[in-house]
């Protein structure tokens, strides 16, 4: 009799035992919603982070970290301005903690992007000088290139140094530049911005590598090699500058890089009172970059050679020059309109830069391959 009582006992205990156990079970917290998708952008972006689980507290970070819950704690979007991997997860009380979302962001900050395309390269109106002939069909991929010229406090952030003539104000743009300086800070600022340096100097994409930037021609520095691949910062090819500088177009055909009228979009020596200016004051032309005529000249990738008739596609120029000239793009605050125009050509050695007046004219932009 006692061993029924105690089997019925069993019989009501067991299935609370197990109804017990199934309200112990724990739920886990919806996986957070980071938005904007992933991307490539040409601006600021402004993220946001979502979780459909109610009360639950969401952890993130910028650098490409998993976060845990010493993170910061998202109350209010996230500015993103440059290049970052942001990840985020969300946890609750007596609940599971939640996947970790990841988006990653590329901004193009401060750069336009100009389209693929096809165009007539050379003087295509107007007057002008031999070199800037015979005019030639060029084919361009898709890619980024400077809403300006490099200023002196992007110039700084980098090297954390000034060698311009005119300063007193950080957005004007940096002078007396050499291209091999150029081709440090173009690495050095892939390198600080987590991309693929585009320059290579015996063997090494580090500048640290290289050795002091050169005060005189260098025949090692010359044989720099550049990867059109890479992610990060250049110098544009000859013809992709003046593809931008027209505006991605030959129509309208426009004598300056956006109008025909030069003092509506450059810095020259009629109205620049003998001084560079902050970037950005003049009109921009047809794809929303500044300067490309007058403020100070550009370097450019390419070895200064004659033009031929031939039709290209992505050209970066001669293999060498024999007098180791370097092609030098736009005019200055210090020349005439005709400098201006947007097929006048120029060059130096790639030492120049060195301070003087004359080279209180020479800067450049960079560009950046298209995602």
């Amino acid at each position: 009799m006692k061993s029924l009582k105690f089997l019925a006992l069993l019989l009501i205990i067991i299935p609370i035992l197990f109804s017990c156990e199934s309200t112990t079970e724990t739920n886990t917290v919806a996986t957070p919603v980071i938005t904007p998708d992933s991307g490539t952008y040409t601006s600021a972006q402004t993220v946001q982070i979502s979780c459909a689980t109610s009360g639950a507290t969401i952890y993130y970070t910028t650098d490409g970290t998993d976060p845990v819950t010493t993170s910061a704690v998202y109350t209010t979007p996230i500015i993103v301005g440059a290049n970052m991997t942001v990840k985020a997860m969300a946890i609750k009380d007596s609940w599971n903690d939640s996947a970790i979302a990841t988006k990653i962001y590329v901004v193009y900050n401060n750069m336009v992007s100009v389209p693929a395309g096809t165009f007539t390269m050379g003087r295509t109106t107007g007057t002008g000088y031999d070199d800037e002939l015979p005019t030639h069909s060029v084919t361009l991929g898709a890619f980024y290139i400077g809403k300006y010229e490099v200023t002196q406090a992007e110039w700084y952030a980098v090297m954390n140094n000034n060698p311009s003539n005119f300063t007193g104000d950080n957005n004007r743009p940096v002078e007396q530049v050499s291209f091999y300086a150029a081709l440090v800070y173009c690495n050095k600022k892939s390198m600080n911005d987590g991309l693929v340096p585009a320059y290579s100097i015996s063997g090494s994409t580090n500048p640290a590598d290289w050795g002091a930037i050169p005060n005189a021609n260098s025949a090692t520095w010359n044989a720099v090699t550049c990867n059109l691949n890479a992610t990060g910062y250049r110098l544009p090819t000859e013809a992709e500058w003046e593809y931008a500088a027209r505006g991605a177009a030959n129509t309208p055909d426009y004598l300056y890089a956006g109008s025909n009228t030069v003092g509506d979009v450059s810095w020259y020596e009629t109205n620049a009172s003998g001084i560079t200016h902050p970037v950005g004051q003049k009109t921009a032309n047809g794809i929303g970059a500044y300067d490309m005529s007058g403020n100070v000249q550009e370097w450019v990738w390419d070895w200064y050679g004659a033009y031929t008739a031939a039709a290209q596609t992505n050209p970066t120029g001669p293999a060498s020059n024999p007098t180791n000239l370097r092609v030098i793009r736009g005019g200055s605050w210090q020349q005439t309109a005709q400098a201006s125009r947007v097929v006048f050509r120029n060059y130096g050695t790639p030492d120049k830069g060195e301070a003087k007046v004359s080279n209180s004219r020479l800067g450049f932009r960079v560009v950046r391959k298209a995602s």
